[in-house]
């Protein structure tokens, strides 16, 4: 064979690697989603002023995410109270955790029931959120506790409250001490 036969040859057989090298096993369809950022937003957040002989709180507010996440746990500054809780309000009969709380001892005379059955508050490791829907922490449902205030909640102040999520990490929130629900 000539030179030039062999040269032929080798580029057939190059641009034939090179072909066969572009079309082998990528069909368009490899998986290049990159998972979304947490991101979480926290709309109508209030706390409801406490009565004078209280130690304790609540804080409310809605909180929507993109992707689907856990509310795990809440901060304070230490001085606003000496801690902050995920609650939820449950009938006593329903409670699990062993220091739940009835609305009575708690809340200062403000006497919740439901069909003959009291309401107690009990502490929640997390409370699940999915993506797209709205979380309301409410009243008589789920809520901030906060214990051992320093002071009482005075109507026109405001505090932070840090949110913690098992995917978005910490969000700090501004909420406003009010009478009533905004």
């Amino acid at each position: 064979m000539k030179k030039t036969a062999r040269a032929a040859l080798a580029a057939l057989a190059l641009i034939g690697t090179v072909g066969l090298a572009s079309c082998g096993g990528n069909d368009g369809s490899a998986d290049t989603t990159v998972a979304p950022t947490p991101e979480v937003t926290v709309t109508g957040q209030w706390a409801r002023t406490s009565p004078m002989a209280t130690t304790m709180g609540a804080a409310y507010m809605t909180i929507a995410t993109n992707v689907d996440d856990e509310l795990v746990g809440a901060m304070v500054d230490a001085s606003i109270a000496g801690m902050a809780e995920v609650h939820e309000m449950v009938p006593a009969s329903e409670a699990t955790d062993g220091e739940s709380m009835s609305t009575e001892s708690t809340m200062m005379g403000s006497d919740t029931t439901m069909a003959n059955d009291s309401m107690v508050m009990q502490h929640v490791d997390k409370v699940a959120i999915k993506a797209g829907t709205p979380l309301e922490l409410k009243p008589g449902s789920y809520h901030i506790m906060l214990m051992k205030l320093v002071k009482p909640l005075a109507t026109g102040t405001s505090f932070e409250i840090t949110l913690k999520f098992t995917k978005a990490g910490d969000v700090t929130v501004t909420v406003p001490v009010m009478e009533d629900a905004p």
